[in-house]
């Protein structure tokens, strides 16, 4: 069995090291856990476009197996991380893009991690294929890929062969998959504890942040925006903004909407959402008392809400985002 883990110019470097090292100790585990050996011998290569080394820093490069011709027959080609910079999403190589399409059209199971899912969809394997990627590059992505079905909550999608993840630790949560789907599930298994892992999780609403937009021209709304924050504990009426910003609530609704990109109550929702993560993760407070804080007198509405939002409950949420100083 042979992996190759595409190392690019703009790949973050520590992405395509966790990926091999990951394959790397999955193969060995046969050594020091007496599992039966692999059926075949599994080789973990890390390419690049053209086979030269990839230099990150002055006193840091990846060294490459080799190219992507070099690599030859592969049965599987994980995608990492490829950057945080907005602008280089794009524009990939052609040749780089055509290698991803022609082995996906062999059969070749395809992974990307992070913003490596932009790879994927620009080299076309992704069109009306589910996806996702991490949380803060969603509108980048859904606007850029209108013909993917996208769906930036998942961690972990998998469509037609190929493998999409969010960020970070996500491209963990994958790769431990791909071991498993692979090389067994006892040996995912074993690797998880060897990494200490957590497996298991679905979403990754729990660690995105809500964007609220203000950076648009619209003085009046945003007044109404200020007005709302100030007042997340009280019982804020749609109707009691309109009139504070001097608006019939329609048009409050149709400019507040234009300027942010979502109806009011939404953005109230979302702001009240993001002030209750906050208070779970530095707060011992109760959770009806929490919900009380941020305008909820309602616990059982509080928590559904919290729920849709975040994809876990305010109990859970405290669990896992707790800051240990606290």
């Amino acid at each position: 069995m042979r992996v190759a883990i595409l190392a690019m110019e703009h790949s973050a470097p520590a992405g395509v090291l966790v990926v091999w090292d990951m394959f790397s100790m999955a193969a060995a585990l046969r050594d020091c856990t007496g599992n039966p050996p692999l059926k075949t011998p599994l080789e973990t290569w890390i390419v690049s476009h053209d086979g030269r080394p990839l230099a990150y820093s002055d006193f840091f490069e990846i060294r490459p197996h080799g190219s992507l011709e070099d690599v030859g027959d592969v049965d599987l080609i994980i995608v990492p991380t490829g950057g945080y910079r907005v602008g280089r999403l794009k524009n990939y190589p052609e040749k780089t893009k055509r290698w991803i399409a022609e082995n996906h059209a062999r059969g070749v199971i395809i992974a990307g991690i992070c913003t490596g899912v932009f790879l994927l969809a620009e080299s076309g394997i992704l069109t009306g294929k589910a996806a996702t990627t991490h949380w803060a590059f969603a509108d980048e992505f859904r606007k850029n890929h209108p013909d993917v079905i996208f769906t930036p909550e998942k961690i972990i999608t998998c469509d037609g062969g190929v493998f999409c993840s969010g960020g970070g630790s996500a491209g963990v949560d994958l790769t431990l998959f791909l071991v498993g789907r692979f090389l067994g599930r006892d040996r995912a298994r074993i690797l998880s504890r060897m990494f200490l892992l957590e497996q298991g999780r679905q979403v990754q609403n729990p660690y995105a942040d809500s964007v609220f937009i203000k950076n648009h021209k619209d003085l009046d709304i945003l007044k109404a925006q200020q007005f709302i924050e100030n007042r997340l504990s009280e019982n804020i009426s749609m109707d009691h903004v309109a009139e504070y910003v001097g608006m019939s609530l329609r048009n409050f609704k149709r400019r507040f909407k234009a300027a942010t990109g979502e109806p009011p109550l939404v953005y109230l929702q979302k702001i009240r959402m993001e002030k209750a993560k906050l208070i779970l993760e530095n707060d011992d407070m109760r959770i009806e008392r929490l919900a009380e804080q941020v305008g909820y007198d309602d616990i059982g509405f509080f928590r559904k809400l919290f729920l849709r939002h975040t994809g876990v409950s305010p109990r859970d949420y405290r669990r896992r985002f707790r800051h240990p100083e606290n």
